[in-house]
């Protein structure tokens, strides 16, 4: 269980989540935009993720310990995080000698997050249906522990209340101190976009390395 925590911050580093604090922080009501986002993620995520778990317990795939299929998922995710930390470091360096391209159309979660409360609502859902390879891993972990229903949810529901923080802490300054929030996510929002590339890809490659040396450690 100590494990999770650790994967959770790293999940919260994930390029999609990274993207989606990005777009919504240069919106007029970033707030709003946010707080639907976060709850559709939320529900997607817990729904996704039990079923997850219980496919797991019930095909007996974390319940023996000699099974191969723990360390195979985390050396599988490991290889995934370094493939995609490889990709997006080759396209930020061929993208680095042009100029910001004026004439690019938005993505689609860009166009999503645009329309409004509703379509962030459901790009909370739609970019959240499938697993990323370390929230995979600490589901497995999770069915490892082979806790009750109401111990798996309490464990999973903290998972991803870690993982969504960057969405969750704005959220908590726009309820509280909402102008000070506003000249504090200005200057984070410049920071992300300078580094928040080059901070998806370094949390990714390391990741990758330790998800492998997990993975070949459980098997030695």
């Amino acid at each position: 269980m100590k494990d999770l925590i650790p994967l959770a911050i790293a999940s919260a580093f994930w390029p999609i989540l990274l993207a989606v604090v990005l777009i919504s922080l240069r919106a007029s009501h970033p707030g709003r935009l946010m707080a639907s986002f976060l709850v559709g993620g939320l529900l997607t995520t817990m729904v996704v993720g039990l079923i997850v778990i219980y496919v797991l317990k019930d095909a007996s795939l974390t319940t023996h310990s000699d099974s191969w299929f723990g360390p195979g998922v985390e050396i599988a995710a490991g290889i995934a995080a370094l493939v995609l930390a490889y990709v997006l470091r080759a396209r930020r360096h061929r993208a680095a000698p042009v100029a910001a391209p004026t004439d690019a159309g938005p993505s689609r979660m860009e166009r999503m997050l645009d329309r409004g409360a509703p379509l962030a609502f459901v790009a909370g859902i739609v970019f959240n249906i499938v697993p990323g390879v370390v929230p995979l891993v600490a589901l497995k972990d999770i069915a490892e522990l082979d806790y009750s229903f109401g111990a798996t949810v309490a464990l999973l529901l903290g998972f991803y209340l870690i993982m969504f923080a960057f969405i969750e802490i704005p959220l908590l300054g726009y309820a509280v101190a909402p102008e000070q929030t506003a000249r504090l996510t200005a200057r984070f929002n410049a920071w992300l976009d300078r580094t928040g590339p080059r901070v998806g890809i370094a949390v990714l490659a390391l990741i990758g390395v330790y998800m492998i040396a997990r993975g070949l450690l459980r098997i030695v």
